[in-house]
Formats: C-alpha cells, sequence, structure tokens
C-alpha cells in the first residue's frame, strides 16, 4: 500500500451540534524509571537530616529549662563578719543663723539715705540709714567751740594769769617793805620832834594798806597755782563741755544706722523720703557666722543621740549632695504637744 494521507484538518463550524472540537495538546514525554530512582532517596535524606536537626534543637532548649532542678539554683554567697550594729536617726529641719538682729532708729526724722539693699552682705560698722540730722550737727558744732574755748582758758590760766598773780604778789610784797620803812623812818623823826604824829598815823595806815594788798596777791597766787580754785573751775568748765559735746554726738549718732556687726541683710523696711518713728524695726540683719540645721527628733531617739555626734545633712533642692553635720545642742525638755526635741547640729 502506499503511504498514508495526513489527516484534513476539521472544520469545526461544519460539524453538527453534538460534535465537539478536541484542541490537539503538545504530547508529553513519560519519565524514565531510571531516574526516578535516582532521585527519591536524596528528598528522603534531607528530610531526616531537618528532622533530626530539630529534635536535637528542642531537647538542648528543654535541657536548659531543667538546668535548675537537675544542677540546683545558683545563690549568691556572702562572707559572714562582725561588726557593731548601726542604727540612723532621719529628721527634718531648716537651717538657722547664729543670730538676727532687727535694726530700728532711736530718734524721729526723715530718710535722706538707705546704702544697701536686701541680701547684701555688708561690714561691721558700715552705714545702713541715714537721717536728716542738720540741727544735730549744728549743736556738735557749737558744742565742739565750747570744749576748745574751754581748753584755751586752762592754758590761759597756767601761760597768763598764774604768772600775773607772781608779779602781783611780788609787788605788794615790795611796797609793804617800803612803807614799813617808811613807818620806822617817821617814828624816829616824831621822837625827835621834826614830824608829826599825824604823818606817823598816815605812814602806818600806808603799811596796813600795803600789808593787806600781800595777803591779797598770796590769795591770787595761790588761786592761779595747777591746784588752786581757778584751774579747778577751768577743769570743771572743761568737763562740761566735753559732756555737752559727747551729748551732741550722741544725737547726730541717733540719726544714723550702722551694722552691728557683719552679715547679710534679709529684710528692708524703709525707703528714701519716709518719716520713720523711734524703735521702729527697719531691717533685719543676720549676723555672720556658722550656720546651724535644727531639727526635731522624736522622743523615742532621745536615747540614740549624743553632743559631738557626727551626723549627715543634705538639702531638699540638692537631695544627691551630703555634708557634714556635729550634733551641737540638745535640748533639755520635750516638746510635749508633739513628742519631740529639739537638736541642733553644727
Amino acid at each position: 500500500m502506499g503511504a498514508d494521507a495526513a489527516p484534513e484538518p476539521i472544520d469545526p463550524t461544519s460539524a453538527g451540534d453534538n460534535t465537539l472540537a478536541a484542541t490537539p495538546k503538545p504530547a508529553v514525554a513519560a519519565p524514565d524509571a531510571a531516574d526516578t530512582q535516582k532521585k527519591r532517596p536524596v528528598w528522603r535524606a534531607n528530610k531526616w537530616f531537618k528532622l533530626s536537626a530539630a529534635a536535637l534543637v528542642i531537647l538542648a532548649l528543654v535541657a536548659y529549662a531543667m538546668r535548675n532542678v537537675v544542677l540546683g539554683t545558683p545563690t549568691a554567697v556572702v562572707a559572714a563578719t562582725s561588726g557593731e550594729l548601726v542604727q540612723t536617726v532621719v529628721a527634718s529641719g531648716r537651717v538657722i543663723s547664729p543670730q538676727r538682729v532687727s535694726l530700728a532708729l532711736q530718734a524721729t526724722g526723715r530718710v535722706i539715705r538707705v546704702a544697701v539693699v536686701e541680701g547684701q552682705t555688708v561690714q561691721q560698722g558700715q552705714l545702713l540709714i541715714e537721717l536728716d540730722n542738720s540741727d544735730s550737727r549744728a549743736s556738735l558744732a557749737q558744742a565742739s567751740a565750747n570744749v576748745a574755748q574751754a581748753q584755751a582758758r586752762l592754758r590761759q590760766l597756767g601761760e597768763l594769769n598764774q604768772p600775773q598773780a607772781a608779779q602781783a604778789l611780788a609787788q605788794a610784797q615790795a611796797t609793804a617793805g617800803q612803807a614799813l620803812k617808811a613807818l620806822e623812818r617817821n617814828r624816829a623823826l616824831v621822837l625827835q620832834g621834826f614830824m608829826s604824829q599825824a604823818s606817823l598815823d598816815d605812814a602806818q595806815r600806808a603799811l596796813d594798806v600795803a600789808t593787806s594788798q600781800v595777803v591779797s596777791a598770796q590769795a591770787l597766787a595761790k588761786s592761779s597755782t595747777p591746784s588752786g580754785s581757778d584751774a579747778a573751775l577751768a577743769q570743771a568748765a572743761l568737763a562740761q563741755a566735753i559732756a555737752g559735746r559727747q551729748l551732741a554726738s550722741a544725737k547726730v549718732a541717733q540719726g544714723e544706722v550702722l551694722a552691728p556687726s557683719s552679715g547679710v541683710l534679709i529684710t528692708r523696711n524703709v525707703e528714701v523720703g519716709d518719716i520713720v518713728q523711734p524703735g521702729k524695726a527697719l531691717m533685719v540683719l543676720a549676723a555672720a557666722g556658722q550656720t546651724q540645721l535644727l531639727i526635731q527628733i522624736d522622743e523615742k531617739n532621745l536615747s540614740k543621740i549624743a553632743l559631738g555626734q557626727a551626723a549627715l545633712g543634705s538639702a531638699d533642692a540638692y537631695a544627691n549632695q551630703r555634708f557634714d553635720a556635729v550634733v551641737a545642742y540638745i535640748n533639755p525638755g520635750v516638746d510635749a504637744t508633739r513628742g519631740s526635741v529639739e537638736v541642733k547640729l553644727a
């Protein structure tokens, strides 16, 4: 027979309604039996390797989780030592300055100067407040002039009066000597009949006057000596003038407020132009010195506190900082209301 002819293509439109046209698919070659047998052992080996690794991981996790059960729980060991038992008492308090001084004036007046401000550090004797005290200063100038006058009077007594009194005494004694000689000469002449009795009486009267002048000059010279009455009066006048000057100085000082000690000005209640009254507190000064901590200790802890005992302090604003302190004072009384004892730390 001859070669088979190729099948003719079928037109799907020419088929009847019950005819289904099939689309031709490419042919797939069947796997070779030898290749299938070679690939199957490699896949099984990989599977068993993965399962074994997973099992080992699980066993390791279980062993790690059960380590404390098998080996026991590890515990930190601390070596035991012997020592004193330390008890701590904690208390709160406040910082106090050694002293606070309220400053006021002793006189009434108008403020013309306030030399400091709040928070300023001042030194002892520094001017803080000044009043208008022109009247007091004028009185002081007058008193100083009186002192100078009394001192000049005392100096004049030694430089002028005392030499004058000595010269007056010498002159009176010389006059009395001449009067005595004249009286003796006149008496001799009266006995000889050359002079009358009246002349003798005049000579006697001259002698009496000269004698009285000598006595007066002696008293004046005595009073002019450094231990005499004139010197005493001059000394008293000088002392009185000095006292007047001191009074005037005190009045001037009353118009000024000076710092009684070094410290920090913490309060100021006065301004320039204010009219102040005596005794009114105008400033408060915290005196310089070692500050202290005033704390309240519960009375049940009183037995644990002693003078000179070391302590540690801190401020709320700087809680991480510590500073050393020492117990400096323990109040002997207990506050019955709060049941606490006042303690001061230096």
